[in-house]
């Protein structure tokens, strides 16, 4: 993809293999719903299931352009998002729950909010 990455949504992923293909769907509805390109940044941390083998069998079909960071082992969410944090290329970054503890609708009006008071 050749366009400018605008926006980007960094996911931490610890025993979420479950809640993958979920989270793939609501990843590129949130990238739809928004003007601009948005990436995702999987940061795989440590994870003991099938996480990152699910997600590098299935991101190539994603609809968005896609990162994915492999820790060496469990850190913790904190250095998880800081280093997805760190990958992130967009102007704009917000970050979500492998989970879908929250509604995707706070990303997609998160990524508004900022847009709109950018000067």
């Amino acid at each position: 993809m050749t366009d400018t990455i605008t926006h980007s949504l960094v996911i931490p992923v610890y025993r979420n293999e479950a809640f993958l293909p979920e989270l793939l769907r609501v990843v590129e509805s949130i990238g739809a719903g928004i003007d601009g390109c948005m990436e995702a940044v999987f940061v795989i941390d440590g994870s003991p299931d099938r996480s990152e083998e699910w997600l590098l069998n299935h991101l190539s079909g994603c609809a968005v352009p896609t990162q994915l960071v492999a820790l060496s082992r469990n850190f913790g969410s904190f250095t998880a998002i800081r280093v997805g944090l760190a990958q992130a290329r967009g102007e704009f970054i917000a970050v979500m729950a492998a989970d879908l503890q929250e509604p995707p609708e706070l990303v997609t009006d998160f990524f508004r909010t900022l847009a709109a008071g950018r000067h």
